[in-house]
């Protein structure tokens, strides 16, 4: 058996999301160098162009308004997984469940085949948001399929403290990278909070345009600008009339990852309460543009925000964000620049293609 030869599974993708192709590009990058070939085993699959050599064994699917049919779609898809795993999988095989966290049957297959199975785990769905069956469902989903992986990874060590009632014994840390800014500026940038996130109650927009309205009574000349989509679009909106902060608050839709650096560059704060994280892409990102983070204290986000380069908090309320917005803003000139030169230090040593590299192989081939 080759163990450098292994097999990636992931979710479907949705075809108008080019995000998950980004994502699931930057995954690719950070393991080739440990293995000699890869299978990439989903739906909807498409890799950035660097990539092309990578088998990619991707089934159609197509996204239903009607969600019986999307779950039929779904479970279509997922037998079609279950099949190519079946033919290609062996024995000790090394095979990673990538943002797969309810591929079951492909998951079952790997098992049956008494491959290898690595199991990604991120933020806790069962803390996110507005609790339901669904949410409770996939939480015992999750929870099954790690129990019986043989091997835990996750993108930061502080992930594990997310499930504290999972036992992990074997475990590896593959975290993603991001392309930091040549030369960011990190003066004379404007006073604007933003926000990079799918727009629902995990993620707390609601709260922060409250917390802004309170701001903006205090500090006029502040502005906060959100970049995402998601079910509480409408929501945000009506609140943002009603507070009659259209002045000051912006949506901007959804962002292109190639339009991205371009719309936040002169963002002078990133906003990021939530639930639960993995090791958010976002936070990277926009650290790697020498934008600072005002981030909830979940998943690995304490991994990368410190009080060096950003600000922590525990409690997703108004008080608690119009608190941490207030010493933001509090902060001299030269006190802002030194946070903003260390967050973008932070990303420019530790999340590099090159170091996301290095740290894979050690944790692949044992280096």
């Amino acid at each position: 058996m080759n163990r450098k030869e292994i097999i990636v599974v992931t979710n479907p993708m949705i075809a108008a999301n080019r995000s998950a192709e980004v994502t699931l590009s930057k995954f690719l990058r950070v393991i080739k160098p440990s293995t000699e070939a890869i299978q990439v085993i989903g739906g909807n699959l498409s890799v950035e162009s660097d990539l092309n050599d990578i088998q990619l064994i991707s089934f159609p699917i197509v996204r239903y308004p009607n969600k019986f049919k999307r779950m039929l779609s779904l479970i279509g898809v997922q037998l079609k997984m279950m099949k190519a795993v079946i033919r290609i999988g062996r024995k000790g095989q090394p095979v990673y469940f990538w943002i797969a966290d309810k591929m079951l049957l492909p998951y079952f297959a790997a098992k049956l085949k008494k491959m290898e199975v690595n199991y990604f785990i991120y933020g806790n769905v069962e803390k996110e948001g507005l609790k339901s069956k669904f949410t409770e469902l996939s939480g015992k989903i999750i929870r099954y399929m790690a129990s019986h992986a043989d091997c835990i990874c996750m993108e930061s060590p502080s992930v594990e403290k997310e499930w504290p009632f999972l036992d992990i014994e074997r475990k590896k840390i593959i975290h993603l990278y991001t392309e930091t800014v040549t030369e960011p500026e990190f003066q004379n940038k404007k006073n604007i909070f933003g926000m990079v996130c799918r727009l629902t109650p995990g993620k707390h927009v609601v709260e922060c345009i409250q917390a802004m309205a309170e701001i903006h009574g205090l500090h006029p000349d502040w502005k906060l600008e959100i970049i995402g989509s998601g079910k509480q679009q409408q929501e945000c909106e009506r609140i943002v009339d009603e507070l009659k902060a259209n002045e000051y608050v912006s949506f901007l839709g959804w962002v292109t990852h190639s339009e991205l650096q371009s719309k936040v560059k002169n963002w002078k704060y990133l906003l990021f309460p939530s639930d639960t994280e993995g090791m958010p892409n976002g936070i990277i990102e926009m650290m790697g543009c020498g934008i600072p983070a005002i981030a909830s204290a979940v998943g690995g986000i304490p991994d990368v925000v410190c009080p060096e380069n950003g600000f922590l908090f525990r409690d997703c309320t108004v008080e608690v964000l119009k608190e941490r917005m207030e010493n933001a803003i509090l902060l001299d000139e030269a006190a802002y620049v030194k946070m903003a030169q260390n967050a973008y230090e932070t990303i420019n040593i530790e999340f590099t293609l090159s170091a996301a590299q290095t740290q894979a192989k050690k944790w692949l081939r044992g280096e």
